[in-house]
């Protein structure tokens, strides 16, 4: 049995409309990754819900002893070099039966440029 669960963290909007597109994202990841994960959850650093502590608690009657923390950020900004790391060793101290693995955020990720300039030509 897989024991672990995503939580996949954006910035947040006061557009709903965009905080919804984000959840679809992440629903769309969690159908392709149902083998590794007991869950799959959006998360929202500020300005949206659930924040990383109210996904946490979706997850209290899941069997997860890992989390992994992922930030869908571009830049290693102030959010991405501070906020979400307090957030995470928050977390740790708010659920120290948890595992709380704060993954490398998005724009650390191989083959970015290639997948922007696919997008760019596909317009």
């Amino acid at each position: 049995m897989v024991k672990k669960a995503l939580l996949i963290m954006a910035h947040g909007s006061r557009a709903e409309a965009a905080n919804e597109e984000f959840k679809a994202l992440v629903d769309a990841v969690a159908e392709t990754t149902r083998e590794d994960y007991a869950a799959v959850l959006p998360c929202f650093l500020e300005l949206a819900r659930p924040s990383l502590q109210e996904a946490l608690q979706q997850l209290e009657h899941q069997p997860v002893d890992s989390v992994y923390v992922y930030p869908l950020f571009f830049n290693n900004g102030k959010h991405v070099a501070t906020d979400i790391p307090a957030q995470v060793e928050e977390a740790r101290e708010r659920h120290p039966h948890l595992t709380i693995e704060l993954l490398e955020y998005f724009g650390t990720a191989p083959g970015l440029a290639a997948l922007v300039r696919e997008h760019i030509a596909g317009q």
